[in-house]
């Protein structure tokens, strides 16, 4: 779509969070997810409005896309109900499904790899690494850790992004991230409805962009540490 989204407030995990956000500039996703805990520490949410006190690390949840800040896409063509995109008639869709994180060294491989973990858990074909997107992703992490506001860089469009973005804020560490700031995200699961708008995206925002079929360029991940050593990650689909 052509309008930009308004940026999704941050939902809160247990002293710990993400982000994600849609391109489609839909209001949906302003009230944050459902409440979650995490053991990656650090400060949670970065929107004071995004349900519950983000000092506290309670309230409603927020691991990175509309849900854990993602933003990018049309919700309903890059996520949509799982299963749609399977190849394999024979799958049946685990939505349950806690693989074991990938953890090579490559942060950036392995972000990768954790998103396919999940897509491959509903039937869907893994995404290509979007390598010539890494440096967007990296600078829409450094730029939103400076706002402390998830999806500036990708509302502000400081470099191409792509089509949507799920962001972790504020986590300890890269392997924390992909272990556990992922492993939220996908936890919230299919909505219960298509078209998936407002509190629908809220929830399950995440979870759509994580899971979206139209994304032929794939997924780019980004990280950037803070001074004070807590790590931004930002995933752009295109």
């Amino acid at each position: 779509m052509s309008r930009f989204p308004s940026v999704v407030p941050a939902l809160v995990f247990l002293l710990a969070a993400a982000q994600a956000c849609d391109k489609a500039g839909s209001p949906s996703g302003q009230n944050g997810g459902s409440p979650a805990t995490s053991a990656a520490g650090g400060q949670g949410g970065v929107l004071p409005a995004a349900g519950g006190n983000p000092g506290s690390g309670g309230g409603n949840t927020g691991s990175g896309g509309a849900n854990f800040g993602s933003r990018g896409g049309n919700p309903g063509s890059g996520g949509g109900n799982p299963g749609s995109g399977a190849g394999d008639a024979g799958c049946v869709p685990d939505y349950k499904c806690s693989p074991a994180a990938p953890n090579t060294g490559d942060i950036y491989a392995d972000c990768v790899a954790r998103v396919n973990q999940y897509r491959a858990c509903v039937c869907l074909p893994p995404l290509p690494r979007w390598t010539d997107g890494e440096a967007c992703a990296n600078q829409d992490a450094e730029y939103d850790s400076q706002q402390n506001l998830a999806h500036a860089g990708f509302a502000a469009r400081i470099c191409t992004s792509g089509n949507a973005q799920d962001e972790c804020p504020n986590w300890k560490s890269a392997t924390q991230v992909i272990a556990q700031c992922l492993q939220q995200m996908f936890g919230e699961g299919p909505p219960p409805s298509t078209p998936c708008t407002g509190a629908c995206y809220s929830s399950h925002g995440h979870f759509i962009n994580m899971t979206g079929t139209g994304y032929a360029n794939g997924v780019a991940c980004g990280f950037f540490t803070t001074p004070g050593g807590t790590i931004w990650a930002a995933q752009n689909f295109k």
